[in-house]
């Protein structure tokens, strides 16, 4: 018996010896991952049909802190507010260009401004910015025809009202590539990479939130690559697409940027979510108290939720279509647990109004649909 217990302490003498004379392991809270360097695509909210009970939860990036303070007056609103609709001067960069010869020559050319006054457009029609124009040419243009169908005075009292002073200014940075093979048949990949800061005028920091990342397009996105296919001679163009003309170089730059435009909206979509409050709900059936006038889209996918004392707990997921200043929509499917159970029995038996200090919000969780098909 002495042997074992000598034995055993032995061998537990020499693991400690072992482990005070090892290098010890690191601990690691890091993991090594993959870059993807292919385009961008846009990311589309889930229609509400197909959800998930696991699906219904909040989205990212949205605070209920204050909710209760938002009036929705676009004149009047509270800064308080989460959702205050902050005021925007856009700006789209003259993009970088690196390299030289016939097709960069080309490509160096491209003019912004209509991209810029896109975007604008764009933004604009989501209705959860107020955009300050840089169409100085249609506002000049409107300007004079006032004074002349109007006269000075009219003109004069117009000249009044004073222009929106921007909280935000949103700046969009591009760069253009372009890479050929040199061969005499060839193909011209396009290449454009957009990247967007806010910055507040005033302070001159720049923004962390609305974070949409950086934007990459390939012309392989909007053209079939044969289309872009060239020949040339000695270095010359001599057939296929002109790569070396501005203009046809133009055309598919624009495109390009129309689609990296398209896929800013989506993000833009889903880092800055509508939201309006549950007036009642009837059944399935439930009316919303804002509609357009707090950026609600058509067939908008909108997480309901329970809003008290801070806390959040979503009871549905709805499928919603707004009106100017309402929405009414339909709760396609019931959060599986006890508050949602309590929601849905009270509305089987008439028109459930929320009370007590209980508020019933919807929130959106992304781009609807069919919002770029119809309104891209």
């Amino acid at each position: 018996m002495k042997l074992v217990k000598k034995l055993a302490l032995s061998a537990l003498t020499l693991a400690l010896l072992a482990g005070c004379n090892s290098t010890p392991q690191q601990g690691r809270s890091t993991q090594q991952g993959n870059v993807s360097n292919t385009a961008s695509n846009a990311v589309i909210a889930k229609s509400a049909y197909i959800f998930n009970d696991a699906d219904i939860t909040m989205p990212a990036y949205f605070d209920t802190q204050g909710l209760e303070r938002c009036t929705f007056d676009v004149n009047n609103e509270t800064d308080s507010c989460p959702l205050k609709k902050p005021i925007v001067r856009m700006y789209f960069d003259l993009a970088g260009v690196s390299g030289s010869g016939i097709g960069v020559d080309a490509m160096r050319e491209f003019d912004n401004k209509n991209l810029l006054l896109m975007l604008e457009n764009q933004f604009a029609g989501i209705n959860r910015f107020r955009i300050v124009t840089r169409d100085d040419e249609a506002i000049s243009k409107e300007q004079q025809l006032i004074l002349q169908q109007q006269g000075v005075k009219t003109a004069a009292k117009r000249a009044e009202v004073k222009a929106l002073i921007p909280d935000f200014v949103v700046k969009i940075d591009s760069l253009r590539t372009l890479k050929t093979e040199g061969a005499i048949t060839d193909w011209a990949d396009y290449t454009l990479e957009l990247t967007t800061g806010v910055i507040n005028p005033q302070t001159r920091e720049k923004l962390s939130h609305p974070n949409l990342g950086k934007i990459r397009v390939k012309s392989e996105d909007i053209r079939d690559r044969s289309e872009l296919k060239f020949t040339t001679v000695s270095g010359r163009y001599a057939a296929g697409f002109h790569f070396d003309q501005s203009a046809h170089v133009n055309a598919v730059l624009s495109d390009m940027g129309s689609r990296g435009i398209d896929i800013l909206l989506t993000r833009m979509l889903s880092e800055m979510p509508a939201t309006a409050q549950v007036l009642g709900i009837k059944g399935s059936k439930i009316s919303l108290d804002r509609g357009q006038n707090a950026g609600v889209l058509p067939n908008e996918t909108m997480i309901v939720f329970s809003y008290e004392a801070g806390f959040v707990e979503p009871i549905g997921v709805a499928n919603v279509n707004p009106s100017i200043n309402s929405a009414q929509g339909e709760i396609i499917r019931w959060k599986d647990s006890d508050m949602a159970d309590d929601v849905k029995n009270k509305a089987e038996n008439g028109i459930y109004r929320p009370s007590n200090g209980t508020k019933i919000f919807a929130v959106s969780v992304g781009t609807p649909a069919d919002f770029l098909e119809n309104r891209t």
